[in-house]
């Protein structure tokens, strides 16, 4: 018997799909490496349209950067013979993380955090639809029609692909905390243990991915598009965070009311949630989940334990204190929102921005992509905390993703129009 190749899943994170990556030989993984990976990924849509980007366009021919594996991220894979993984970020030539990158940002902020004393968590909750699998979209049909949320019946039918898959996670050390039926066909909910910013980005990411290998292996499809279904609830993909000094949560005082950093984070939020609406809901689609009788607000507010607002505030526990912030769709990279989140939080921070009360003073927010771009773009204080090279390159590439659309709808005739004009015109 011949000796099996150990392989390692190489996991490089982007703007859209979350991760891409290569199976290589795991040798080939280890310091010193020679890595590379073409920088057309951060210009890459979610069908593999391309956009040019200052970093990576025709003009330069789309090169190489060295990829850099993540020794602090690397774990072996259960379900996968002499498999291992690990998360690799692209580079310069001077070793450090290219500044596009969505990861490297998210760092960045943590580390500016830091100079304040303070270390943000994070835990995702995700929505996410699961169909039976077929050739093309159009063809998948629900895994069940019934819609009943939090259902012990529906929850049941899933049983077995839900224990799997938080025992998968676990054994690679993400903590699943909660598993659900939501409303919705073939709608269900996962929650995710919180800890600190970039792991738990880190975690979200590798969990959506993992359970889509799951499903796939199964003979099913889960997807976390934000609204497949016009006259049904949206994907969300909320996120808490709290702030943490010395391994304590200070969000809240001794009498469990908002610490002075938490009114300045939460005023933040609220604030800066215009200009980071292209984060946190990045494609068109994104835009049609936003429904207030839904629970997805088209403001920027805030409430005690409130699920109508966009920031939902849990005061319950002193050591549990947090902001729950519900615009973020399933459907936008965890790297993209914890950035979003924490971007706005830190300049609420920085600038000791006063929090309105509950309910005053709420912010309309962008009601599509071309807007949040351009309210993005505006932003006088956003490339100051992201970087000039991220700000310009993800702009980049929801102008087009919003042009694509466009494009579309000009050039194809519409459902709407045939039913409206062919029949009585």
């Amino acid at each position: 018997m011949t000796d099996r190749v150990a392989m390692t899943q190489l996991e490089v994170p982007d703007y859209d799909l979350g991760l891409r990556g290569k199976v290589v030989r795991a040798d080939k993984t280890h310091a010193p490496t020679n890595l590379a990976f073409c920088t057309i990924l951060y210009g890459l849509s979610v069908v593999d349209e391309v956009t040019d980007t200052p970093l990576s366009n025709v003009g330069n021919g789309y090169p190489d950067a060295t990829l850099v594996p993540d020794e602090s991220t690397r774990i072996a894979l259960p379900w996968r013979d002499d498999t291992d993984a690990v998360i690799a970020d692209l580079a310069g030539a001077d070793g450090k993380p290219l500044e596009m990158s969505p990861r490297n940002v998210l760092r960045s902020l943590v580390d500016q955090f830091g100079e304040l004393d303070l270390n943000p968590v994070l835990g995702f909750e995700y929505e996410f639809w699961l169909f039976r699998d077929a050739p093309g979209a159009a063809d998948r049909q629900p895994f069940s029609a019934t819609e009943n949320a939090y259902s012990l019946s529906r929850s049941a039918e899933v049983h077995s692909l839900a224990t799997d898959f938080i025992n998968r996670m676990h054994s690679v050390g993400i903590e699943v905390e909660m598993f659900h039926a939501e409303l919705g066909p073939g709608f269900f909910e996962f929650t995710l243990a919180p800890t600190e910013a970039v792991r738990a980005a880190d975690n979200a990411v590798r969990t959506r991915q993992y359970l889509r290998d799951l499903c796939a292996e199964r003979g099913l499809h889960a997807s976390f598009m934000a609204k497949p279904f016009a006259d049904k609830s949206g994907a969300g993909g909320h996120l808490h965070s709290s702030l943490t000094r010395d391994g304590v949560n200070v969000f809240a005082d001794p009498q469990c009311q908002l610490s002075t950093e938490a009114r300045h984070y939460l005023a933040g939020l609220l604030a800066g949630m215009p200009a980071t609406t292209a984060l946190l809901n990045p494609y068109v689609n994104s835009y049609k989940r936003i429904d207030p009788e839904m629970f997805t607000p088209g403001t920027a507010g805030w409430g005690h334990d409130d699920r109508a607002s966009a920031c939902r505030v849990i005061l319950n526990d002193v050591a549990a204190a947090r902001v729950e912030h519900r615009r973020p769709g399933a459907d936008a990279s965890p790297y993209l929102v914890a950035t979003a989140v924490l971007a706005a939080g830190l300049h609420g921070l920085r600038e000791g921005l006063d929090l309105p009360a509950p309910g005053d003073g709420s912010l309309d927010l962008p009601a599509d992509l071309w807007a949040a771009v351009a309210r993005f773009e505006d932003s006088p204080w956003l490339p100051d905390l992201l970087g000039k090279p991220f700000c310009a390159s993800f702009a980049a590439t929801r102008r087009a993703e919003a042009q694509r659309y466009d494009d579309w709808l000009r050039t194809n005739i519409t459902s709407w129009e045939l039913n409206r004009h062919l029949e009585h015109q």
